[in-house]
């Protein structure tokens, strides 16, 4: 049995970048308490579980540090025009690999490729099996990403965009959180005091 959805939104346009959530249940004292679910899209394709319920506050902080970590006005070490999949190969070696497997002709350090990383950056279990980069590419960044055993993907969208998507998307939740949990205490305590 699905349980209530208490509130739900999409901030972005699903058919470049957007995140969408939902708050399920009854009201936590907390608004970073929710349950419920949150995913992504990119060019019209969901990433990540709809139907997955966690604390959504553990893939919106995972998001956020991705934003932090991520720099899209230069690439770094990781040159643009470097193809999507031995970008995404490399930074996914960088974080979770062995010394000795470095995949291609990469010198360098590999902890400074490690702050691409999108996914799976600890997001709980929203975005299991799936991998994601973001690098900056002037003007643009490039989103690459692949669904574990799948064809890699890329999105090119003006530079920023996933910043300022995730940051409207947390802030969105937060107001949406707290209004309902407000609500719901306010209620409660209100039918507590009169009876």
């Amino acid at each position: 049995m699905r349980q209530k959805v208490a509130f739900s939104s999409r901030i972005g346009d699903r058919w470049t970048f957007a995140i969408e959530f939902e708050g399920i249940g009854d009201p936590p004292k907390a608004w970073n308490e929710w349950w419920g679910s949150l995913w992504l899209w990119v060019d019209g394709h969901v990433v990540g579980r709809p139907s997955e319920i966690e604390m959504v506050m553990t893939g919106f902080d995972s998001l956020v540090e991705s934003v932090q970590q991520t720099r899209t006005g230069h690439s770094g070490p990781l040159q643009p025009s470097v193809p999507a999949g031995e970008a995404l190969d490399l930074v996914m070696w960088a974080c979770y690999g062995s010394d000795d497997q470095a995949p291609g002709s990469f010198v360098g350090d590999p902890a400074a490729l490690t702050r691409y990383e999108v996914l799976p950056r600890l997001t709980g279990p929203f975005f299991d099996g799936w991998e994601a980069v973001l690098i900056g590419a002037g003007q643009e960044e490039r989103f690459i990403l692949r669904l574990e055993g799948g064809e890699v993907r890329e999105a090119l969208w003006p530079a920023g965009t996933f910043r300022s998507v995730v940051q409207q998307a947390l802030d969105d939740f937060k107001q949406f959180a707290a209004a309902e949990s407000r609500a719901a205490w306010e209620n409660g305590h209100h039918r507590a005091r009169t009876q």
